[in-house]
């Protein structure tokens, strides 16, 4: 009688062990972020629209400003959330990107408006596989 006792009172706390450390881990992992997929959506739709002004350099010099900054507002967001790298990864990723595309452009005064609107097409795609992955977290 007691062996049985024992043997299901040592069940009982192994078990409950490991339901307290499935719980922790579950509290502690990044889930589905509103403000990321938001900022994302957001470098997303405003490359969407760019390509439609890229034969006007200062709208597209606007652009490309207010696509990186908000790129670099996702990278800042990203950094302190407990197990989130995948999210880091991603905003490191697309900072590169339209870090690039804006340097691109202060080096050059004449873009071709094919590269402008490749670019912000990539841009667009990018976008959009992070706030894909982003909205596939469990809530």
């Amino acid at each position: 009688m007691i062996k049985k006792l024992l043997l299901v009172l040592s069940v009982g706390t192994l078990t409950g062990c490991s339901t307290i450390e499935l719980a922790v881990d579950s509290y502690l992992l990044a889930k589905y972020d509103t403000n990321e997929y938001a900022l994302v959506n957001t470098v997303k739709t405003k490359a969407f629209i760019a390509q439609s002004d890229c034969n006007d350099r200062a709208k597209t010099l606007s652009h490309v400003d207010a696509i990186y900054e908000k790129s670099v507002e996702f990278k800042n967001f990203t950094l302190h959330i407990p197990r989130n790298k995948d999210a880091q990864n991603m905003s490191d990723k697309l900072v590169k990107l339209t870090q690039d595309t804006k340097e691109y452009y202060q080096k050059n005064e004449k873009v071709s408006e094919i590269f402008c609107k490749a670019r912000y097409q990539q841009i667009y795609r990018s976008a959009d596989t992070i706030q894909h992955t982003l909205g596939s977290k469990p809530r």
